[in-house]
């Protein structure tokens, strides 16, 4: 499953009462999921990493309290008891739930700690307790791990009772979601667009080298800014060898060569939306366009938008005229990408969908593309 189809079957999981177990390679937006999924809902996140725990950590080290008991006689002793310290993991969750907030515990790397704390955050998740301290209603769980047959690095298998106790959920890459995610964030374009022409980097295994997963491109987007900024003070053999560091050589090399290219920029929305009418240079450059360069130039605009919809959507007459405008910048494009965007409108941008639908030219051009493709 995708990015989307995961939050999505984790979310009716969790509706459900059980516990969702998300498998998935490094880097590929699992804890990008429980931090999304924590926005969304509201919910504070804490997260708990299985790699970095030692045996009774999270079960809290034992300490010795005492208390008054009354005996039959009328007189009173003392008598010793064993409790124990929390984790300040689990102290962050009681203060959360004090102060009446529901909490997402995302617990990571559950198969690559020692079978001891393993067992201990079995019984966390499973029984929702633990040395007496107790998870009430208000917390949310989602458990993630590596796949076991991927990687040179000891795992500790759960048994069948233990795996039965959740509900699987696989997750794999998909260039088209992370493109969604990367325009969000605001990735450079030159590392997007790079993405487009070459969607297999995305998450490569390269064999005795540095792996390319999702998260390496967040840095090689950034080690790229400063690069671009200062081409002479870093040099292009300092910039290859961070983005080797991050993706490994033969990606190094594609990517460097691409970026030192003469590209153009992508055009910008206020290339499309200035002035009375849309400029013929842009209906000029839109022909000479990749459909990768036109698809991110799309993504751009509908990103834009939806993000002033509050501003450029102030009543109808305004709203028509930035929907006509962009058809008139859609149409330009090729039909089988006309239909991709009209399609990531109605699926991605609501605030833009729920002024386009009211369009003539929109909704017509949707249906006479339908039929013609």
């Amino acid at each position: 499953m995708n990015f989307v189809e995961t939050m999505r079957s984790v979310e009716l999981v969790l509706s459900a009462g059980q516990v969702p177990l998300l498998v998935g390679e490094t880097g590929i937006g699992k804890t990008s999921l429980a931090h999304r999924l924590a926005v969304k809902n509201g919910w504070s996140l804490v997260t708990i990493d299985g790699n970095l725990l030692k045996e009774g950590e999270i079960g809290g080290l034992p300490t010795v309290d005492s208390f008054s008991r009354k005996m039959n006689d009328g007189t009173t002793v003392t008598e010793k008891v064993t409790v124990y310290a929390i984790h300040y993991k689990l102290k962050q969750i009681a203060d959360y739930m004090a102060a009446g907030q529901q909490v997402l515990l995302f617990i990571d790397e559950i198969n690559r700690c020692e079978h001891a704390v393993q067992q201990e955050l079995m019984n966390l998740i499973l029984n929702r307790e633990i040395n007496g301290f107790n998870l009430g209603h208000s917390v949310h769980i989602v458990a993630a791990m590596n796949p076991t047959n991927s990687y040179d690095y000891q795992t500790v298998e759960m048994d069948v009772a233990q795996q039965n106790r959740f509900v699987w959920l696989q997750m794999e890459p998909d260039y088209m979601q992370w493109l969604d995610w990367a325009a969000e964030a605001k990735l450079e374009p030159m590392v997007m667009e790079f993405i487009s022409i070459y969607p297999e980097y995305l998450h490569k295994m390269n064999e005795d080298d540095i792996y390319a997963t999702p998260r390496s491109y967040e840095r090689v987007s950034a080690l790229y800014a400063m690069y671009k900024a200062n081409k002479e003070a870093v040099g292009k053999d300092v910039f290859f060898n961070v983005i080797r560091g991050n993706v490994g050589k033969v990606i190094a090399q594609e990517f460097v060569s691409f970026v030192e290219a003469d590209h153009e920029p992508l055009l910008t929305y206020d290339d499309v939306f200035n002035g009375e009418t849309m400029a013929e240079s842009v209906l000029e450059r839109l022909k000479k366009e990749s459909h990768t360069r036109l698809y991110l130039t799309a993504k751009n605009l509908m990103r834009v938008i939806e993000l002033r919809a509050n501003q450029l959507f102030v009543d109808d007459a305004a709203a028509q005229a930035v929907i006509n405008r962009f058809m008139d910048f859609l149409k330009a494009y090729p039909e089988d990408l006309q239909m991709a965007v009209m399609k990531d409108i109605r699926n991605t941008y609501p605030r833009f969908y729920k002024e386009a639908i009211k369009n003539d030219e929109f909704v017509n051009n949707f249906f006479d593309l339908q039929r013609s493709l």
